[in-house]
């Protein structure tokens, strides 16, 4: 009996420390190297272009890639487009064809002002406006509900499963560093837990001059993980985090950090505001790393990366696309000019949105479906 009660506790503590040791082996964080893609098949993976639609009479585009915050989808593929001077939601089917509008301008159950956002989750369209307001309807414009919205500095807000991710600011109080936090709130927008920080190298005036856009680096995947990127300014590497903000795997691929272009710093220099002689529009000696990811069907992740066309308006530039599959394994590389940091994804789906057309003040968006080699 004696030899029992002593082998008890030995065998116990034994199986503590195996549920330990697979326990931390479960939590550990994957790291993928990467030397080379998989796939050099020249065609492995390509654009087909399905139709263009013409938006030139919704009111939101400009020379800038303000439309972003005004386009949703729900889960049927129709495209829900807001026009920020008429007060009014266009929708279209997955054909684009226009199907329905609703909305005007004023306070009322089925009115609209001041808009500065949209996002579609399930049946519902949150409406973000006048700065603290939402009001919510459902995917005919009819009147549910309304609520205030006090989350601080939200630069974007992505829908995931029964809630929402706020992607936010924070500044310190010499107001000069700046501090990025993803945070998870219900779709209320009652309350939130904070998931992720990140200090932001180029700091505030960077945020404001750059227009780097730090929070089209973010991806929500459909599990409502996230990725985001480990050093943007430094090195090509993701880290893809689980819902409570826990990094999970980290991938990326060899990478040399190249200045920008010429071209790109003309046209910067050629926009408003930004003078050659301001040391606060100084410009920066190159583009992050990553300028925006997506998943497709597959689950594969494209990552669009360094230079894009919106940075230098060269029509014959292409943009450079790596596609990883789920487990951080570089499949492939492409050039493009069809993908781009002016596009939107949706279920296998990419919505180029043209720049202006200031000589023929026409707006177009280009939609294209992925297509995979047999």
């Amino acid at each position: 009996m004696r030899k029992i009660s002593i082998a008890v506790p030995v065998l116990f503590l034994v199986f503590c420390l195996a549920f330990a040791s697979c326990r931390a082996e479960s939590e550990a964080v994957v790291r993928v190297d990467n030397t080379a893609p998989r796939i050099s098949v020249p065609k492995y993976a390509e654009l087909e272009k399905l139709y263009s639609l013409d938006v030139t009479e919704i009111s939101l585009f400009d020379k800038d890639d303000f439309f972003e915050p005004y386009i949703d989808f729900d889960v049927d593929n129709r495209m829900y487009i807001f026009d920020s001077y008429e007060n009014r939601m266009s929708v279209f089917d997955d054909r684009g064809k226009l199907v329905k509008r609703f909305g005007r301008s004023g306070q009322g159950p089925k009115e609209f002002s001041q808009v500065s956002k949209i996002r579609v989750n399930k049946d519902k369209i949150y409406v973000f406006h006048e700065i603290t307001n939402i009001k919510i309807v459902n995917l005919d414009g009819e009147y549910i509900s309304k609520n205030l919205f006090f989350i601080e500095n939200p630069l974007e807000i992505r829908a995931s499963g029964d809630g929402f991710f706020v992607f936010r600011a924070k500044v310190d109080q010499t107001f000069t560093k700046m501090e990025f936090i993803l945070t998870f709130t219900d779709d209320q927008f009652s309350g939130g837990r904070d998931v992720f920080q990140y200090q932001y190298p180029p700091g505030l005036s960077g945020a404001i001059d750059y227009k780097f856009r730090a929070w089209n680096w973010l991806y929500v995947d459909k599990d409502g993980g996230f990725y985001f990127p480990e050093d943007n300014f430094g090195k090509y590497s993701i880290v893809r985090y689980n819902r409570e903000g826990r990094p999970k795997i980290i991938f990326g691929r060899p990478y040399e950090i190249k200045a920008y272009s010429k071209e790109a710093r003309d046209r910067y220099f050629s926009l408003p505001g930004n003078d050659k002689s301001d040391a606060v529009a100084k410009f920066p000696a190159s583009p992050p790393v990553i300028v925006k990811m997506f998943q497709d069907p597959k689950d594969n992740l494209w990552v669009i990366s360094g230079e894009t066309y919106e940075d230098n308006m060269n029509p014959d530039f292409e943009n450079t696309i790596d596609i990883f599959s789920p487990n951080g394994e570089w499949l492939h590389s492409l050039k493009s000019k069809s993908i781009s940091r002016y596009s939107l994804y949706h279920n296998g789906r990419i919505y180029k949105v043209r720049p202006f057309n200031l000589e023929s003040s026409q707006q177009l968006i280009d939609v294209y479906q992925i297509v995979y080699a047999k």
